[in-house]
């Protein structure tokens, strides 16, 4: 098995009691797992649950520049934040609002490619695979009463 998706995995079953007893921040990102290249973090404090679905912010931040084929005058990021809406109890997820940045941490420049999500349905990530560990890491989180 991909050691990054055991060490992603590990992370998530351990993310919800760690985080738990952290104050309170506008922004809390904490890691989820990483390589050489990129890493993926999770703001908890931006967890919440409403009609049975949670929602949570994501950001990836790489290493080095990729290139953005979709706008030529956007033609590299170095981050992005993603929005993913988790039904807990189906196993699914899905993306509802992704925003690329021109720098890492989401800083710099930033082009919000939601519009293109729109009609996107709940999907079950694979076991074992990165959208996996989020929907585990989210859905354990324990929420602030």
């Amino acid at each position: 098995m991909n050691h990054k998706i055991k060490t992603l995995l590990a992370t998530a079953g351990l993310f919800g009691a760690l985080l738990a007893s952290l104050p309170a921040h506008a922004e809390n990102w904490q890691s989820l797992g990483g390589t050489d290249s990129s890493e993926l973090l999770v703001d908890t404090d931006s967890i919440i649950e409403s009609g049975g679905i949670r929602e949570a912010w994501s950001m990836w931040n790489f290493k080095q520049a990729r290139p953005n084929t979709g706008d030529q005058s956007f033609p590299t990021l170095k981050s992005y934040k993603d929005l993913h809406q988790y039904n807990c109890k189906a196993g699914s997820m899905k993306l509802v609002r992704e925003i690329i940045f021109a720098e890492n941490d989401g800083k710099g420049d930033k082009r919000d490619h939601s519009d293109a999500l729109k009609g996107q349905e709940f999907n079950k990530p694979k076991p074992m695979s990165v959208g996996d560990a989020m929907l585990q890491a989210v859905c354990n989180f324990e929420l602030k009463k």
